[in-house]
């Protein structure tokens, strides 16, 4: 089985991949293992999990709206009437949502207990599931609590992708991309992240593209595992990203969010002078076009709603705007914190007009 190691100062941490789900019978076998799974994936696969007893199962409908410490709230509750306790193993099965909820919950009660992680969409097997981040939302403020605290395993399954839809499909894509260009290992190549992408989204397995993806991050947590610096990095197509995300009411899935993101955070570099037209259009057709299956609205793009939440990225500094953007056609990406306001009207209309969005 092919495995990455990840160093954490909180504790190390396996990642495994597995073609079959048979590694759950030994995690229902266990008399400490409680499910935390996502509905939807619950009634994909009735079979699979028909072994567990119903007291040891948690089931969450997993929407942005349940990132709240109520859903915590409802775990704390749940996991706090069991006999054992700091002997309890946690084991959460679904997407990004479910792993903030049920991550941050390991993480805080009796101080942190065992858990398991095993990612089922694209998007967390290909980025949420190493990092060791939890988030969760506080009223209209996005991923402003939590915590670190990495799953003591990561169990990685190619079976849970053949159930997701094209957008779910694309929005891991956009997070694979984004990393794929901040691969600070190897000289980025547009034409290679390209290849690899096409041949993943074609042939439906993602396994060389998650490592890949996986293995760039694990290279950046090890020279800044906390986020003080280089990690901040990884915000690339994130600032413009959360704002669509909230524009849209979370009409647009995070990674489809994050290639606009990425697109507006390019802009923005144009404008400044760090990136040439020819990079910017280059990077549009060969890596972002194919995977936009969502469609911005000009509402999605309405400048004072972006702004507005440009401002609450916990991410600000000061009383100008926080972004990452690319520094040079070498992407070499840098954070700013002087983006102007009028910066993104400009570059929202420019979005507009290059999109044929009226």
């Amino acid at each position: 089985m092919k495995s990455l190691q990840i160093s954490s100062n909180i504790h190390d941490y396996q990642v495994l991949f597995s073609e079959n789900l048979n590694f759950l019978n030994s995690l229902m076998a266990n008399p400490h293992c409680v499910f935390v799974i996502d509905r939807k994936v619950y009634d994909l696969f009735p079979d699979t999990f028909k072994k567990i007893h119903h007291d040891d199962l948690m089931l969450f409908s997993a929407l942005e709206s349940i990132k709240t410490m109520e859903s915590v709230f409802s775990i704390y509750r749940f996991l706090a009437r069991r006999e054992s306790k700091k002997n309890i193993h946690l084991v959460s099965i679904g997407g990004g949502i479910l792993q903030d909820i049920s991550g941050y919950a390991a993480s805080t009660l009796y101080r942190g207990i065992h858990w398991t992680f095993i990612p089922t969409t694209l998007l967390a097997q290909a980025d949420s599931c190493v990092g060791s981040k939890t988030s969760l939302n506080f009223e209209e403020y996005k991923n402003i609590i939590g915590s670190f605290y990495p799953p003591h395993q990561v169990l990685i399954c190619s079976q849970f992708l053949n159930s997701l839809s094209e957008d779910e499909i694309n929005s891991g894509i956009g997070e694979i991309i984004k990393f794929m260009l901040l691969d600070d290992r190897n000289e980025v190549s547009i034409s290679n992240i390209g290849e690899v992408i096409y041949e993943a989204n074609s042939s439906g397995d993602f396994s060389k593209a998650i490592y890949t993806s996986l293995g760039v991050k694990q290279h950046y947590i090890k020279q800044d595992e906390f986020d003080r610096g280089k990690r901040n990095l990884f915000n690339y197509g994130h600032c413009f990203g959360h704002a669509l995300e909230y524009s849209s009411e979370y009409r647009i899935p995070h990674g489809i969010a994050v290639i606009y993101g990425m697109i507006l955070a390019n802009f923005v570099a144009l404008e400044r002078g760090y990136i040439s037209s020819e990079f910017n259009e280059l990077l549009f057709e060969k890596l972002f076009r194919k995977f936009l299956s969502v469609s911005l609205r000009t509402s999605d793009l309405d400048d004072h709603t972006i702004i507005s939440a440009l401002k609450k990225d916990k991410k600000r500094t000061g009383k100008d705007l926080t972004l990452i953007l690319p520094s040079s056609n070498n992407i070499e990406a840098i954070k700013v914190s002087d983006l102007k306001e009028d910066e993104v009207k400009t570059v929202l209309n420019h979005c507009k007009r290059y999109l044929g969005i009226k």
